[in-house]
C-alpha cells in the first residue's frame, strides 16, 4: 500500500471514531436520563430531538464507513473483517431509523437501533486501540512495557467498577436514588463475580441497571482483558506477542501459541453453558405460580448468567432462598450444574475440546491427560464430596436455630458445597451454628479452580500445600503426581498463596473488628466479621450478617477485599513486588533448629 492511500484511509478513520463516540455518548444519555422530561414539554422536545441526532449521526458514520470500505475496493485491497463488521451494523441500524421515521416499524425496533447505536461507539474503542497499538508498535518496536499484566488488569478492573457506578448513579439505573458508596460496592462485587450487595437488587434497579450488572458480571468472570482480546479477535486483528504474554500471565498458562484458542473456547463455552442454563430455566419458569412472566427470559438469562460465572447475584428479593424457588429441585438442580461448570476451569475444557476435534479428524490423542486437568477433576470431586457430608453432619448434629427436613439438610449441603464460590442460599444460613460457618469458611478458602470462574485460592493450590506437607513428613525428595514431578516453583508459588491469603483475612478481619464495634461485640460477632471477609476475599458471596449495615469505610474496605480476591493475592503483591533475575551466586547452607 502506497503512502497516499494510506492517508486517504488514516483521514477517514478520524471521522468514524468522532461519529462513533457521539452516537455513544447520545445512547447513554438517551438511556440513562430516559423518562426525565416527566411532562415537561420543553425536555420532551429536547429528547426528541437528541433522538434525531443520533439518527443523523448513525447515517453520517454509515455513509464514512462505506467510503472507507468503496476506497478500499477501488484500490484492490481487502477491506478486512473489521471494516466489514462495521459496515453491517450501520447498514442495519440506518435502516431501522428510517423505518421508526417513517413508523413503517413496530416499538420493540427501537431497542435495538440504540443497542446497534451503541456497538458503532464500540467499533470506535476498537480504532482507538489499534491505532495506539501501531503507534506504539512504530516507536518502541523492541521496548518492553513498563505496566506488568497484573497491573493492567487490575487497573480495567477499576476502570470498569468507577463507569459502571456512575451508570448505576443515573435516574434511569434506579427507581430511588442510591449512594455512591452502594453503587461503588455493588459493581465491585458484580465485577468481582462476589454476589455480596447492600441493596435489594431486584426492587432498586431498572431494567438499566440490571443489564449493566449483567454485563459487569459476565464480563467480570470472563477477565476484562480477555473479553477485550476475543473482540479483536472477532474482528480480524491480531494478537501481538505482547497480548498473548499478558493473557498467559494472568491465566497462569504454559505457552502463547495457545492463547488464541484458549480465548475463542472462553467465550464458546461461556455463550453455549449459559444459553442452554437460559433455556431450561425459562421452560421450567413458564407459567410457574409466583414466578414474575413478564421480562421471563431476561430473568432466566440473568440467573444463568450469575450461576455460570458463580456472582451469587439474584434478582429475587430473598435470593434463592425465595419461597417460589427455595423447594423447586429442578430449578436448584440447573443452578449447581451451571455453577459447576463454570468452576472446573477453562483450560480443562479446551482440553477436552482438542482430544475431541482429534479423536473426529481421526488424529491420535495423547494416552494420558494433562497433570493439570487430572488434578482439577479430582480434586473437585474430593472437595465435593467431603464438603456435602461434612455440612451435613454438622447441620443434623451441631445445635442451632435452623430448623429443616433431613432429606433437605443433605440437599442443602450439597448445595452449599457446589456454590461455595457463587454465594447463592436457599436459606437462612446465618440460623446455622458457629462450627458449620467455620466449616463453610474452610470451603469458601478452598474454592474453585485455575482459569474458571469461581473464587478462593483455589482447589488444586490447597491440594499441592497439602501433598507438599506430606511429602516433607515423608521425607520425599519430589512431589510427584500423575507420573510427573511437581516444579518447585510451583510447590512455592501454592505454599506463598496460601500463606499470603492467610495472612491477608487475619489482618482484614481485625480492622472490621474495630471499624465495625457494634458487630464485633454482639453475639458471634467475630465469626460474622471473619465469615464476611472471607466471603469477600474468596469472591463467594455467602454471608451472616447484612453487608448494608456496615459503615461506609467497611464498604469501600470490603469492596477492595473482592477486587483483590479476584485478581489473587500472589498476582496482586507482584504489583509492588518486583521479582529479581536468578543469582549466579550460591551461599553455602546451613540448618537452623525448628524443634
Amino acid at each position: 500500500m502506497n503512502i497516499p492511500h494510506e492517508r486517504q484511509y488514516r483521514a477517514l478513520e478520524l471521522p468514524e471514531i468522532i461519529t462513533g463516540l457521539l452516537a455513544m455518548l447520545i445512547v447513554l444519555w438517551e438511556v440513562c436520563f430516559a423518562g426525565l422530561a416527566n411532562g415537561t414539554s420543553e425536555l420532551e422536545m429536547f429528547e426528541k430531538g437528541l433522538h434525531l441526532l443520533l439518527c443523523g449521526v448513525v447515517w453520517l458514520n454509515t455513509a464514512i464507513v462505506l467510503l472507507h470500505f468503496l476506497t478500499k475496493l477501488l484500490h484492490r485491497q481487502h477491506p478486512g473483517r473489521f471494516l466489514v463488521w462495521q459496515l453491517i451494523t450501520g447498514l442495519i441500524a440506518s435502516c431501522i431509523f428510517w423505518g421508526g421515521i417513517r413508523q413503517a416499524l413496530p416499538d420493540h425496533a427501537f431497542p435495538v437501533s440504540m443497542l446497534l447505536s451503541f456497538t458503532i461507539g464500540i467499533y470506535s474503542f476498537i480504532t482507538i486501540g489499534a491505532l495506539a497499538r501501531a503507534h506504539r508498535a512504530q516507536n518502541r518496536p523492541r521496548s518492553k512495557s513498563r505496566w506488568s499484566p497484573a497491573v493492567i488488569f487490575f487497573t480495567w478492573m477499576i476502570a470498569f467498577v468507577l463507569v459502571s457506578t456512575l451508570l448505576l448513579l443515573t435516574p434511569g439505573a434506579t427507581h430511588h436514588p442510591i449512594s455512591f458508596t452502594d453503587a461503588f460496592f455493588t459493581c465491585a462485587s458484580a465485577i468481582s463475580i462476589t454476589g455480596l450487595t447492600c441493596v435489594d437488587v431486584a426492587n432498586t434497579f431498572t431494567a438499566l441497571g440490571k443489564v449493566v450488572l449483567l454485563v459487569d458480571i459476565q464480563i467480570g468472570a470472563m477477565g476484562v482483558m480477555t473479553f477485550s482480546y476475543f473482540v479483536l479477535l472477532m474482528v480480524g486483528k491480531q494478537l501481538a506477542v505482547r497480548d498473548r504474554v499478558a493473557i498467559s500471565s494472568l491465566l497462569d498458562q504454559q505457552g502463547v501459541n495457545i492463547i488464541p484458542a484458549l480465548i475463542k473456547a472462553v467465550i464458546f463455552i461461556t455463550f453455549s453453558v449459559e444459553a442452554i442454563g437460559a433455556t431450561l430455566l425459562y421452560l421450567h419458569w413458564d407459567g410457574t405460580p409466583g414466578i414474575p412472566q413478564e421480562h421471563l427470559w431476561f430473568l432466566a438469562l440473568f440467573h444463568a448468567v450469575s450461576a455460570f460465572c458463580n456472582a451469587g447475584i439474584s434478582l429475587f428479593p430473598q435470593n434463592m432462598a425465595e419461597a417460589c424457588v427455595a423447594h423447586d429441585k429442578i430449578v436448584q438442580s440447573v443452578m449447581m450444574m451451571l455453577t459447576l461448570a463454570g468452576t472446573l476451569g477453562f483450560s480443562v475444557y479446551l482440553e477436552a475440546l482438542t482430544r475431541l476435534r482429534n479423536k473426529v479428524t481421526g488424529k491420535r490423542n495423547p494416552v494420558r491427560w494433562s497433570t493439570h486437568s487430572w488434578l482439577v477433576v479430582r480434586v473437585t470431586l474430593i472437595v465435593m464430596l467431603t464438603g456435602a457430608v461434612g455440612l451435613a453432619f454438622l447441620g443434623a448434629l451441631e445445635p442451632s436455630a435452623h430448623a429443616q427436613a433431613a432429606d433437605f439438610n443433605i440437599w442443602e449441603s450439597l448445595w452449599n458445597t457446589i456454590g461455595r464460590s457463587a454465594g447463592f442460599n436457599i436459606t437462612d444460613i446465618g440460623e446455622y451454628g458457629p462450627v458449620y460457618h467455620l466449616f463453610l469458611c474452610l470451603l469458601m478458602f478452598v474454592g474453585g479452580n485455575p482459569a474458571g470462574t469461581g473464587g478462593g485460592i483455589f482447589a488444586p493450590v490447597f491440594a499441592l500445600c497439602i501433598l507438599e506437607v506430606l511429602r516433607v513428613l515423608r521425607g520425599q525428595q519430589d512431589l510427584e503426581l500423575h507420573g510427573r514431578r511437581i516444579a518447585r516453583n510451583t510447590v512455592e508459588r501454592a505454599m506463598a498463596t496460601v500463606v499470603l491469603s492467610t495472612f491477608w483475612i487475619a489482618a482484614s478481619t481485625m480492622l472490621l473488628l474495630l471499624l465495625e464495634p457494634g458487630i464485633s461485640q454482639a453475639a458471634n460477632g467475630t465469626i460474622k466479621l471473619l465469615f464476611l471477609e472471607i466471603s469477600a476475599y474468596t469472591t463467594t458471596g455467602f454471608s451472616i450478617c447484612n453487608p448494608g449495615d456496615l459503615s461506609d469505610v467497611s464498604k469501600f474496605f470490603i469492596s477492595a477485599n473482592m477486587l483483590f480476591g479476584r485478581v489473587g493475592m500472589f498476582t496482586f503483591m507482584l504489583i509492588f513486588i518486583k521479582q529479581k533475575d536468578p543469582s549466579p551466586v550460591r551461599y553455602p547452607e546451613t540448618r537452623l533448629p525448628l524443634t
